[in-house]
């Protein structure tokens, strides 16, 4: 009997993956559990293994290709058997169904995910593999995936003149991005944005639009921290806590003090939580990252900063799990690295806050009676007005400024 292979969700929020790679090839022997495909989402790249065991048929996505969470885009069927043509279609089977989409699939339920899904009953149209041209000589119908449609309305490229090397002979993203766009020369084209540029740009956008933002900022006196950082390089075998490791301790201990700061907006109001998991914002090439360091409060100084070594090298590397990016209750962005002195930062919904961290540098300010060079750096707050007020983002704040100074 046949298994479908469906695209997969990796997070709750998901609503399409990007297909990197298959490992294997139409008619090619799969066994369950071995890697079948690379997907990425807007988070991480993720190897999905095989549901079933059998022979790989009936592809229907091409690498670069955006598909729906829950499409079927393959079968696994046993040796000799026979996959029905679709039944139903106003098309012989020699020709192209209208899309590579499979109508009627929406989002698996949680339950069934990851587990191979019973075939789809007779009258459920079923995109097969064979390569016939674009439009079909019978229908005049246009196969193109979604990500190729998309970026073909991007770019104003016709996409009845592209020639298609998807499966059907449909027309995939790389071959939209192989036409220059109408009116314009190929080189002074604009790049269509990656899937997490574009998340990026609509999560940032939402919070401008939906969350009140307000900002405070205030300067911290890093004298203690630099000094402790000496003495732990000089006691520690491995790498020593970064500046940044301070940050997100002295953070996620005010956090555990100020439980309004530690909340989320929802749409029956705001829910505060118990446990501190703690985002940190990491760049990478094409965009940015923040995995989320759970129960912050509760490590140890070694301990937080062995966990943000490890999520960072995980993120530079698009390794990062759905899981290590899901449940942050607050957002540290630190710049500082870059000579960034001072920034504001957009809220990551639906949080309450994000801090932004400038460089330490040594300036000249007031100590005591007199005045002395310090090693100083400033840190503003980003707050969602309809969680928090003024006040109690400046007691926050004073509350981390306390924990750094004391380091």
């Amino acid at each position: 009997m046949a298994v479908d292979v469906i695209m997969p969700a990796m997070g709750a929020t998901q609503e399409t993956g990007r297909l990197v790679r298959w490992f294997k090839r139409e008619g090619d022997s799969v066994t369950k559990g071995e890697m079948l495909m690379e997907v990425e989402t807007d988070k991480s790249v993720v190897e999905v293994e095989a549901p079933a065991s059998g022979i790989l048929a009936q592809v229907t996505a091409a690498p670069d290709d955006d598909i729906p969470v829950g499409q079927t885009i393959a079968l696994i069927v046993e040796p000799g058997e026979e996959v029905s043509p679709p039944v139903g279609s106003a098309s012989p089977p020699a020709q192209a169904t209208e899309s590579t989409e499979t109508p009627g699939a929406g989002p698996v339920p949680a339950s069934r995910r990851g587990r191979a899904t019973p075939p789809r009953k007779a009258g459920k149209t079923r995109a097969t593999a064979r390569t016939v041209p674009a439009a079909g000589p019978a229908t005049g119908r246009l196969l193109a995936s979604p990500a190729a449609k998309r970026l073909a309305k991007e770019r104003g490229v016709e996409l009845s003149g592209v020639r298609g090397t998807g499966p059907d002979g449909a027309v995939v993203a790389r071959d939209v991005l192989s036409v220059a766009p109408a009116g314009s020369a190929a080189e002074g084209a604009p790049s269509p944005p990656s899937r997490m540029r574009r998340v990026i740009g609509e999560r940032m956008t939402l919070s401008k639009q939906t969350a009140p933002h307000f900002y405070l900022s205030m300067d911290v006196d890093m004298s203690a921290v630099e000094a402790r950082r000496v003495v732990l390089k000089q006691q520690a075998s491995g790498p020593a806590p970064s500046i940044n490791d301070f940050i997100l301790k002295a953070v996620a201990r005010a956090l555990a003090e100020s439980s309004s700061m530690n909340a989320v907006w929802t749409e029956a109001g705001v829910q505060r939580f118990n446990e501190v998991n703690l985002g940190m914002a990491v760049a990478v090439d094409d965009g940015l990252l923040v995995p989320v360091i759970r129960d912050a409060d509760q490590l140890d100084l070694e301990d937080l900063a062995r966990r943000s070594r490890d999520l960072a090298s995980l993120a530079q590397g698009r390794q990062l799990k759905p899981a290590d990016c899901q449940g942050g209750t607050f957002t540290v962005s630190n710049l500082g690295m870059l000579g960034v002195d001072s920034f504001t930062a957009i809220i990551n919904p639906p949080q309450c806050g994000i801090l932004a961290v400038g460089r330490v540098a040594p300036r000249v300010v007031p100590h005591g009676d007199d005045i002395a060079v310090r090693p100083m750096m400033t840190m503003t707050l980003s707050a969602d007005h309809r969680i928090v007020d003024g006040a109690i983002g400046a007691r926050f704040m004073q509350r981390v400024k306390q924990h750094l100074e004391q380091a």
